[in-house]
């Protein structure tokens, strides 16, 4: 009788060893069921110990009181393995559940908090009402890193920056990704020396260089800031302004800027400028304008630059640099560049019969220099017209080049190779005109018209100008010079063997008609 009173107290032992796991499960989900399964449990075990203590004051040993022993014993044994089982179940989804909730709401390469996460965070800020600072930045040269390492190498580099960055702001705040090379954090401060504090400690992450594959690479930082509540009252005009000031920080190339009003005004004229350029674009009202470029060797007309116009209908214009940028921070620059050009083309054939036979400058952006769909329209339309590369130049700023080298060498190596010339326009205000010169099919300079203006009154305008003519004489470019407006400067340039010149002393930029009227149709234009 012994053996069985043990057999029924490990039953209940059994019982008591399953409580444990099924009060985990209960507090980890929310399901009744778990609860009235832990009453009845408990009711289990009262019952268990009703027998135990009636077959130990009842000393019966038979078949059915050995049945019901071992019966007592299996449903203990079958509560707890069960209950054991269920909870590692529970527990094992658990932990998938945690581990996809991490991967949503953390990035792969760097398992930094992503943009879902950020958004979250800044959603709670918000709701707290508590006074906080939003940074946004980016690495502005990743982009340039990237095009030339590859995307290997710049994985490596942000997993790095990452985990450097992080370290540093540890006691500060939470670093999350938000974009490609896009990272943001909230401080719980709008103290101008508490946010001073945080960009320091996030300028000096990048003082020190950092080394991938034996390479060592410096990151450039810039900085965007806005304050809740003084900067914005909602999420996501928070973070519009401070991709406001971020954006200010790169087009003034301050590291760091603190959104102001100002901002959001420009903001809105951009978005403006933005429809209007759409309804220009679908309205066709931009217009074609052409400036002469004089040979001075022949004293005749060379050629012309292709100019943009959009006029109104009060009869103003609106300047080019009002909407240039815009387009081309918009991409809509694309289908400028592709209106003028097939503009340039309809107007060239009319030309061609009426006895031009100089050259039409089309200027080109950076945006046309990345974009593969601008090369294949030009090979397209010179399938149509293969004499068209001979009257065709395209001008490129020393800036778009720079900005997109690799994008603009692999560019102009094509349409060079069917024939087309190019031209540097705005040549020595940047900081790289010689490596261009070398790196680039370049067959002609233009002089920026900010040497050309005091070159007769400024020594170190002139030498600039007479040095710019000597190179490209010994690397076999023309040279055009912009800006003259005086029959001196004319003279001194023509005395310099500069062989074209553009300015208003020749002409403003003329309509097409006035172009045909006063360079084409009249004879004595020469």
């Amino acid at each position: 009788m012994d053996n069985l009173l043990i057999v029924i107290l490990l039953g209940i032992l059994l019982l008591g060893f399953s409580i444990r796991p099924i009060v985990t499960i209960c507090k980890k989900t929310k399901d009744m069921a778990w609860s009235l399964l832990l009453v009845l449990v408990t009711l289990f075990i009262f019952g268990y110990c009703w027998i135990l203590h009636y077959f130990a004051n009842n000393t019966l040993e038979n078949l059915v009181v050995i049945s019901i022993s071992l019966i007592l014993f299996g449903g203990g044994i079958f509560v707890f393995l069960i209950m054991r089982l269920s909870l590692k179940s529970i527990l094992e989804i658990e932990k998938s559940e945690n581990h996809q909730r991490f991967l949503a709401e953390h990035d792969h390469l760097t398992s930094l908090p992503n943009r879902k996460c950020f958004f979250n965070l800044l959603n709670a800020q918000v709701n707290n009402a508590q006074p906080f600072s939003l940074f946004l930045f980016d690495l502005s040269n990743f982009k340039r890193v990237n095009e030339l390492y590859g995307n290997s190498f710049g994985d490596e580099l942000l997993r790095k920056f990452s985990i450097t960055l992080n370290l540093n702001l540890l006691s500060i705040a939470e670093l999350h990704r938000v974009g490609g090379d896009e990272f943001a954090l909230i401080l719980d401060s709008t103290n101008e020396q508490d946010i001073l504090g945080c960009f320091e400690v996030i300028r000096d992450s990048v003082e020190q260089p950092f080394f991938i594959n034996e390479q060592k690479i410096w990151l450039k930082l810039k900085v965007g800031v806005s304050s809740f509540p003084q900067d914005a009252l909602y999420t996501n005009e928070l973070f519009k302004n401070a991709d406001l000031a971020l954006l200010e920080a790169k087009s003034t190339q301050h590291l760091f800027v603190h959104y102001f009003e100002e901002l959001s005004e420009r903001a809105d004229d951009f978005l403006d400028m933005t429809t209007k350029i759409k309804n220009a674009l679908s309205n066709h009202e931009f217009e074609l304008y052409l400036q002469p470029i004089f040979c001075t060797r022949f004293d005749e007309m060379h050629g012309a630059e292709v100019l943009i116009r959009w006029p109104q209908k009060d009869g103003s214009f609106i300047a080019p640099e009002q909407f240039i940028k815009v387009a081309e921070r918009t991409g809509m620059i694309l289908n400028i560049t592709q209106w003028v050009v097939i503009e340039t083309v309809k107007n060239l054939r009319h030309l061609k019969l009426l006895g031009f036979t100089g050259t039409m400058h089309v200027n080109l952006s950076t945006r046309d220099l990345e974009s593969e769909s601008f090369v294949e329209s030009i090979e397209k339309l010179l399938d149509e017209d293969p004499t068209l590369s001979d009257y065709i130049v395209f001008e490129i700023t020393e800036g778009a080049m720079m900005t997109s080298l690799d994008a603009a060498r692999t560019m102009m190596n094509k349409l060079n190779s069917r024939g087309f010339e190019f031209s540097v326009d705005d040549f020595g205000t940047g900081f790289s005109s010689l490596s261009l010169l070398r790196e680039l099919p370049i067959n002609q300079i233009k002089i920026d018209r900010s040497f050309i203006n005091n070159m007769l009154t400024q020594i170190a305008d002139y030498a600039i100008v007479e040095s710019t003519l000597f190179l490209a004489n010994r690397l076999n470019c023309n040279v055009v010079a912009e800006g003259i407006e005086t029959k001196a400067l004319q003279e001194a340039l023509k005395s310099m063997n500069c062989e074209y010149l553009q300015g208003y002393y020749f002409s403003k930029p003329l309509p097409i008609d006035r172009f045909i009227e006063k360079y084409i149709n009249n004879v004595g234009y020469k």
